[in-house]
């Protein structure tokens, strides 16, 4: 039986939420395709467009995929802070040597 290390749940933790910001952006896009690509006709709203659904019920849909994203988005910059801080710090710290370098 091969060697197998129990994955950390700090790990799993950031999968997860990366496979979910992901797919919350992807839904997003999708849903704000679909209604930019909706005619713009009074009754629009009362026509099926895509899936039996209509243009304002894609409209609601987008919203609250919206704030899913936002959400997943904030949880992400949480659980990643150390590493968007170091990230940060490097670009700054590059940018300042090159200007220093090229005085």
């Amino acid at each position: 039986m091969p060697n197998r290390r129990p994955i950390k749940v700090k790990v799993y933790t950031r999968a997860i939420t990366a496979i979910a910001l992901i797919t919350a952006w992807v839904l997003s896009a999708f849903s704000g395709l679909v209604l930019w690509l909706a005619p713009e006709v009074r009754q629009a709203g009362k026509q099926p467009l895509l899936f039996n659904i209509t243009k304002q019920e894609w409209g609601e849909i987008h919203f609250w995929i919206c704030v899913a994203v936002v959400a997943v988005t904030i949880i992400h910059i949480i659980l990643d802070w150390k590493a968007l801080r170091g990230v940060i710090r490097y670009m700054t710290s590059v940018h300042r040597n090159k200007i220093t370098r090229i005085e």
